[in-house]
């Protein structure tokens, strides 16, 4: 009997999007389970209000662009005689409906009058009319602020959730923030080395969808915020049968077809910091939903000749077992064959050749053809160089063209899905339409407590005193970066990272949690000067404000 790993993960993708108008956030409803079986792990960071819910049992607390499943673990952990509401939002209503579902013991505290109720509100984070001024005693918000920032409207967007945010809790209420790892500097030029061909081919696909300019937009609101141009970016690859590499802008990176890449060399990207970042992190989403088994790793057991399998994911065992399911094979003690990890391997190489080679598509007739011919030419593609017909009458189309023009594809060539002619190549597709475009946005902390307590004091157009409430971190032991070592053991195995003269820099992943207090201004200037004591050169913008503040509370007596 085959023995399955413990863990019920999946292969799915981190589908965070929850601040769009009702409806839009299209990767929620499309795999909506497999969505919220991924965002399940971490729940104890996740749920980082808790302590203030156990210091206060008798508060309202919102849990605002809820993943659903770590609400059981948080309300599992209140007194259930306590009497304290908790609030569990989303923009997606589908979301929401999930929770009792998937959690029926939870439906007890749906439906209680009295002590531990558990309420599911329907609400977009930017806009919180249905709460009056100070009535929620604390927010947690994990992973909602880039959303706000990418789908909304960009940082003018942020600042709108930290002013409501700031306007709905009571004195003393508690914000806890977690999102991904923050950066202190967006424009440095940095140096990426791509070592091996699933990051070269990552590379090749993403930021032609990321940096897109031309064709129509993946996400249903459109683009709202673009913090990056193509002109930020070259390249430095190799073309197949050339000994020299070539350096080209983006423009010119597009024109090359992909079949005449030579990936299997060692490539070059010359880009800003922030960019970095944001292919970083897009890469470890991306193998999770279209190369799960990547995160699978493999060392030899001597005595039994066998491979100990291990896993740089949550959700990776159960792919692997899934996987071995699937070829009629079984675990032999926990470990697997050289013929079982053979065939890992080349499950790997096959999802990477959709990226390589391009997308295969049944052409319906040949006015289809003439159609997609014609769509290449009008946005000054040469369809002959990016289009390559098969002997059985399908067609190979380079897969970053179908990202560009995704929507036009659809609408004037193709009925949506329906002409791909590969499972493998319709995950990417889903990929790409889903995440291609959405930014994380990083924030250093110095830069996202300078823009929160820019942004409180600024709420008073009469003046501020020491008394006017803002947010602030609550001291510097809650500020806080948690490292994800596997997820950043996968980049370093993905590329080097150098500065602009040539010096390595460092490799990391991981989430970024702050804990902000509303208080007083008085003691919010305080608080900020003991952090930038502590650590003065991480903190410039916020030693700059400080002297503001000082400035301003003079001017006003």
């Amino acid at each position: 009997m085959m023995r399955l790993l413990s863990s019920s993960g999946c292969a799915g993708l981190v589908l965070l999007g929850v601040l769009l108008p009702v409806g839009a956030v299209e990767h929620k409803n499309l795999q909506l389970d497999l969505y919220l079986d991924l965002i399940r792990y971490n729940s104890h960071e996740k749920i980082g209000i808790l302590p203030y819910i156990l210091e206060n049992v008798s508060g309202k607390y919102l849990e605002i662009g809820t993943g659903g499943d770590p609400i059981k673990e948080m309300l599992s952990k209140i007194p259930s005689e306590a009497e304290v509401t908790v609030i569990a939002s989303d923009i997606e209503q589908a979301v929401l409906d999930a929770i009792p579902r998937r959690h029926p013991e939870l439906e007890k505290y749906i439906t209680a009058q009295t002590g531990l109720r558990l309420s599911l509100q329907q609400l977009n984070a930017i806009d919180m009319h249905i709460f009056n001024d100070a009535e929620l005693d604390g927010i947690n918000a994990s992973s909602l602020v880039h959303e706000i920032v990418s789908y909304v409207g960009g940082l003018a967007a942020l600042d709108t959730f930290f002013s409501e945010a700031l306007r709905v809790l009571k004195p003393g209420g508690v914000l806890v923030y977690r999102d991904p790892e923050s950066l202190p500097d967006f424009s440095k030029q940095v140096v990426i080395s791509l070592k091996n061909k699933v990051v070269r081919l990552f590379a090749h696909i993403f930021f032609c969808k990321f940096l897109d300019t031309r064709g129509s937009n993946l996400a249903r609101s459109g683009r709202r915020f673009r913090l990056y141009d193509p002109s930020d970016i070259r390249f430095c690859v190799y073309t197949k049968n050339e000994s020299l590499p070539i350096t080209v802008s983006y423009e010119e990176y597009l024109k090359i077809p992909s079949y005449d890449i030579d990936f299997s060399r060692r490539s070059i990207l010359y880009l800003p910091n922030g960019l970095y970042r944001e292919f970083a992190r897009h890469y470890i989403t991306y193998l999770h939903q279209c190369n799960p088994l990547v995160f699978a790793r493999f060392v030899p057991d001597v005595i039994s000749g066998l491979y100990v399998p291990y896993y740089l994911a949550h959700s990776t065992s159960k792919v692997l077992a899934d996987f071995l399911v699937t070829e009629g094979w079984e675990f032999l003690d926990g470990k697997i064959a050289r013929i079982h990890k053979s065939a890992v391997d080349t499950a790997i190489a096959k999802n990477l050749s959709v990226l390589e080679f391009g997308i295969p598509f049944r052409m319906p007739s040949r006015t289809h053809e003439r159609n997609l011919r014609e769509l290449l030419k009008h946005h000054g593609f040469e369809p002959s160089r990016h289009i390559i017909a098969l002997n059985n009458g399908d067609c190979l189309l380079d897969y970053r063209i179908f990202g560009l023009l995704y929507d036009e594809l659809c609408s004037n060539v193709f009925n949506r899905f329906d002409s791909v002619a590969d499972d493998t190549a319709l995950r990417h597709v889903q990929w790409l339409k889903r995440e291609g475009e959405e930014s994380y946005c990083y924030l250093s902390v110095d830069a996202l407590v300078s823009r929160v307590l820019e942004n409180g004091i600024a709420q008073y157009s009469d003046g501020v005193t020491c008394d006017s409430a803002v947010l602030c971190p609550i001291d510097s032991e809650h500020i806080k970066f948690i490292e994800r070592l596997c997820y950043t053991e996968v980049l370093k195995e993905a590329f080097d990272l150098h500065d602009d003269m040539g010096y390595p820099l460092e490799i990391k992943d991981g989430k970024q949690i702050v804990h902000f207090r509303k208080m007083r201004l008085g003691d919010a200037r305080a608080l900020c000067a003991e952090i930038v004591n502590q650590r003065p050169l991480e903190y410039p913008h916020l030693s700059e404000l400080i002297g503001k503040i000082d400035s301003l509370l003079k001017c006003n007596g």
